[in-house]
């Protein structure tokens, strides 16, 4: 009878084991799910945009658009802080203003991230403005000596 007790014992201990390790295993599955979730940022392409143009006039929320600044003239106003430009490819455009400082990047050619709200006029009120960092940044080849 001593021996029973014993097995018993021992299943017992597997039991709480596994479930110890059930809920670390669970606990780490989710700060790692939640963690990549809340820093993945989504941004919609300019053609998406154009796609989804009468939505969009209308969300209450703002939006997110990345493309290339094309090389339809920047207008900048320095005293005002506004400035002007457009994102977008081809015939799939969309004029930008945004207020704020000038990014020193911001030219044509150059990726930016611009949030902020398409407003009836057709142009988005930007809020922010990113730009990407261009490939000069990048390690540069060795010349051949």
């Amino acid at each position: 009878m001593h021996e029973g007790e014993g097995g018993a014992h021992v299943s017992t201990q597997h039991v709480k084991v596994a479930i110890g390790m059930t809920v670390i295993v669970a606990a780490v599955a989710y700060l790692l799910l939640s963690g990549t979730t809340a820093s993945t940022v989504y941004f919609l392409t300019v053609p998406e945009v154009r796609q989804q143009w009468s939505a969009l006039q209308q969300a209450a929320h703002p939006i997110r658009v990345a493309g290339p600044v094309t090389a339809d003239p920047i207008q900048w106003e320095a005293r005002q802080l506004s400035l002007a430009f457009s994102i977008g490819e081809g015939e799939a455009r969309l004029p930008v203003q945004y207020t704020g400082v000038k990014p020193d990047m911001l030219q044509a050619g150059v990726s930016v991230i611009v949030e902020g709200r398409i407003g009836r006029d057709g142009v988005l009120r930007a809020s922010t403005l990113m730009t990407s960092c261009p490939s000069k940044y990048q390690d540069e080849k060795q010349a051949p000596s």
